[in-house]
């Protein structure tokens, strides 16, 4: 089968399946999951008293990579099984930049 054969949904299965559109996906995801985590856990403090409670804790870095690792994980096994597989190289591509991140701040 080729790939631009129709997947039966009205579209072929190239459409959305670029490096571009993975990065960003894969860069906004986990901020919109940090900003569910807030609303859901901690939706009493105001958003930026929870960001120095996070920093004060030393827990801001963790918790950002909790939710890169959530939802970046969700995001990529979603391209790999609809055949998308240049998203999924661009959400791995943000995953790296957010590890990248995570070392050096950790390292500070």
């Amino acid at each position: 089968m080729a790939q631009t054969e129709n997947t039966g949904k009205g579209f072929p299965a190239t459409r959305f399946d670029n490096v571009k559109l993975g990065i960003a996906i894969g860069v906004l995801a986990p901020i919109v999951t940090f900003i569910i985590y807030y609303l859901i856990f901690h939706h009493r403090m105001f958003f930026f008293s929870f960001l120095d409670y996070l920093k004060t804790g030393d827990i801001f870095v963790s918790t950002l990579s909790l939710c890169v690792f959530a939802s970046n994980l969700l995001l990529f096994f979603s391209c790999i099984w609809t055949n998308r597989d240049k998203s999924a190289r661009g959400i791995v591509l943000a995953t790296f930049l957010y590890a990248i991140y995570v070392a050096i701040m950790k390292t500070i």
